[in-house]
């Protein structure tokens, strides 16, 4: 790690600043919909709107970037999110749900943009250290698993209306996080001259195994995390009736999870295939939609969610590594736009239905909703893989 270049590092520091929205609102967002929601099915709207936000948001954030610069996009991006914490403010002051879910949009909206930061501090580095680099900037959620549900906690009773506070906080750690973006350096990208070069169609990149493999890993992964993760706030407190702080203890254990094996993945992608990465985040998936249909006890749901967390990083990262490996500099932005749009969308869909799911069909079978998703990463890193022996056979021939 120490041969990553000090950009990075700082890019690390502004993924921690930005990512501190996630969390806070996955651990009050399903708390004050049940407060403020016509009814209690509509419960987790306000943490599906910080995930539509994001799918709405993807594709123009790849191209925004392109336009205007990496730095202008996330300085527009985190105004844009200074102004969500402020209205959600007077939302939750004013009991106004329609209005929380706006303003949640308007964050999830700076979210794709803050998911656009792997991407910059990959521009820093060659091939080789693709990996490596996608795991110190994975680390910055280590700081925003821990301190954004503290950050809610800690703005709980700052006013009289519960949770205002949380977001007055919020609010000041973009505040912190524009004034970083204005002094750290990102990488200059060059110029690709679009008179000469042939860009290829997003039905031919599609079609490209390492590309659909690729897009298909991360938006699985982000797909399941949601569908469980958005749920199990809702299923604990509200279902089965386990007291607020072990529920914000599974949560904290759960993003902790999802950044913490970043620490220990430059060691395992250099002992481990990229093929065996990706197979391991199904794996270790496939175990916490098990332990969660098969126990619902607290350690069952700190444990499904530990095994969620960390599955997540795997196949993530894996999948991020992956992608970075299939395309060209003139499809870059092309390539990384139908990724985030794919990702977002299907988590957007997840975490859409989960209250839905869970309130109607229970949390048997909402878990069960996560295994098609991972049948069909799996047939399609398969159909990557043969692809790529196929081309290494033709090679010996």
């Amino acid at each position: 790690m120490l041969t990553i270049p000090y950009p990075v590092w700082l890019i690390a520091i502004a993924q921690a600043l930005g990512m501190l929205t996630a969390p806070l609102v996955i651990f009050v967002g399903g708390f004050l919909g049940v407060m403020f929601a016509p009814t209690a099915s509509l419960a987790t709207l306000p943490v599906a709107a910080l995930v539509v936000g994001g799918a709405v948001t993807s594709m123009p954030a790849a191209f925004i970037m392109k336009r205007i610069g990496r730095r202008r996009g996330f300085v527009y991006a985190t105004l844009v999110a200074i102004l969500g914490s402020i209205l959600a403010v007077y939302s939750v002051r004013g009991e106004n749900f329609l209005g929380l879910c706006f303003s949640i949009f308007l964050l999830g909206g700076h979210m794709a943009f803050v998911q656009q930061f792997r991407f910059a501090a990959i521009e820093w580095v060659s091939s080789d250290k693709v990996a490596m680099t996608a795991s110190v900037v994975m680390l910055g959620g280590l700081f925003a698993a821990w301190f954004g549900p503290e950050i809610a906690m800690l703005g709980k009773d700052l006013f009289s209306q519960a949770f205002s506070g949380s977001f007055v906080l919020l609010a000041l750690c973009h505040v912190v996080l524009l004034v970083l973006l204005s002094v750290m350096p990102f990488a200059s990208i060059p110029e690709v001259d679009e008179t000469v070069v042939v860009k290829r169609s997003w039905g031919s990149l599609l079609l490209q195994p390492g590309i659909s493999a690729a897009i298909a890993s991360a938006a699985v992964a982000f797909g399941v995390m949601s569908l469980i993760m958005t749920a199990t706030p809702v299923s604990m407190s509200e279902i089965q009736s386990y007291p607020l702080d072990d529920t914000k203890t599974v949560i904290q254990s759960h993003i902790m999870a999802m950044f913490l094996p970043s620490l220990f993945a430059p060691i395992l992608f250099r002992l481990f295939s990229l093929l065996s990465m990706l197979l391991c985040g199904l794996v270790v998936l496939s175990a916490a939609v098990s332990i969660a249909i098969w126990d619902q006890s607290y350690w069952g749901y700190w444990t499904a969610l530990v095994c969620l967390g960390a599955g997540w990083n795997f196949l993530f990262v894996a999948g991020t590594t992956l992608l970075s490996q299939q395309y060209s500099k003139q499809d870059s932005f092309t390539v990384q736009a139908m990724n985030d749009a794919t990702v977002f969308s299907t988590q957007a869909i997840m975490a859409l239905s989960a209250g839905w799911i869970v309130f109607n069909f229970g949390w048997f079978a909402l878990n069960l909703l996560a295994v098609p998703l991972l049948i069909l990463a799996l047939l399609l890193i398969a159909r990557w893989y043969f692809f790529e022996e196929n081309i290494k056979k033709a090679a010996y021939e």
